[in-house]
């Protein structure tokens, strides 16, 4: 186990530790920054007694994130909520950090919003692009046309159809998706299940080997009342099965008080599909590992991409 582990589980845990497990320092805070947990360690840091006797220089490395990620995302919910005022007539889903931040985490600054994804049925993509306003451009299209990226020249607005970048249209996810009234009349975030599989799926494109910020997304995803036999199901359905055992070996690996929800979604796969998923996250267990082997990430996404 990666000594730095300890501490990572204290600085994203929503209940921290009294004490910050002992590591190097220095390391800790390069594995922060690159794992996009800056933020939520931040908060601790500065409102815990957590933070006590840390010394300033690792507090100012990770405040400066705190700080940056506050204002960034007010920038970013603005720009979306205004965009999507000119589109009132097309249903969205919201995706990624702009559904997950004040679905999951309790402080908008705890989860930086990055990137701005949406789910827009083919059928409204044109609608939609016809309609968004604030300056926002349709600057690239791709996947047969499944995806499209919008920007204002400083935030970028991007569209899928399915559970993850370039995937088919998926039904359910717009079904069962629930309001969020807060960017619209027509405006949604996943269901549970849906929010789970759409991780999963982003986990996938990155061969799991991800930030650590996704497994806490997937983390605090399980802590929500969904049906595991729905998920399985799903992802079955899906060709998101290989990618779903993996993501649940490693997210109870990481933080093991989900590790029996992370059983209870994790599918029943061959005997060769199950080692070879296995390896992939085997590899994937180091946060301080921050680079690998050439070639090593597309063998991967190989096994674990949805089949």
């Amino acid at each position: 186990m990666s000594p730095l582990l300890p501490a990572l589980r204290a600085l994203t845990s929503f209940s921290p530790l009294a004490e910050l497990p002992a590591c190097d320092l220095d390391a800790l805070a390069t594995v922060l920054v690159a794992h996009g947990l800056a933020p939520i360690a931040s908060w601790h840091c500065e409102q815990t007694r957590l933070g006590a006797g840390l010394p300033d220089r690792f507090r100012e490395t990770l405040l400066g994130h705190y700080s940056g990620t506050v204002n960034d995302n007010v920038l970013r919910l603005v720009t979306l909520r205004n965009a999507l005022k000119d589109v009132p007539g097309v249903p969205v889903v919201l995706l990624d950090g702009a559904a997950y931040v004040d679905w999951l985490y309790p402080h908008m600054a705890w989860r930086p919003v990055s990137d701005l994804r949406l789910a827009v049925r083919g059928a409204h993509g044109r609608r939609f692009a016809d309609g968004i306003g604030r300056g926002m451009k349709l600057v690239s299209t791709g996947d047969e046309g499944r995806t499209a990226t919008f920007s204002d020249g400083s935030v970028d607005v991007s569209l899928q159809e399915g559970l993850w970048r370039g995937a088919r249209e998926d039904d359910a996810l717009f079904a069962r998706a629930t309001p969020a009234p807060a960017f619209g009349p027509q405006a949604g975030r996943p269901a549970p299940e849906e929010g789970l599989l759409c991780a999963v799926g982003d986990l996938a494109g990155e061969a799991l080997w991800a930030p650590l910020l996704r497994y806490l997304d997937l983390r605090e995803l399980l802590r929500l009342p969904h049906d595991p036999a729905l998920v399985k199901a799903r992802a079955d359905r899906a060709g998101l099965s290989r990618a779903l055992y993996g993501a649940s070996l490693l997210v109870a690996f990481f933080f093991p008080e989900v590790a029996e929800a992370a059983a209870a979604v994790r599918p029943a796969l061959g005997a060769m599909e199950r080692a070879a998923v296995e390896q992939v996250a085997e590899g994937a267990r180091d946060p301080g590992k921050l680079r690998h082997l050439r070639g090593a990430e597309a063998a991967a996404r190989l096994v674990v991409a949805p089949a």
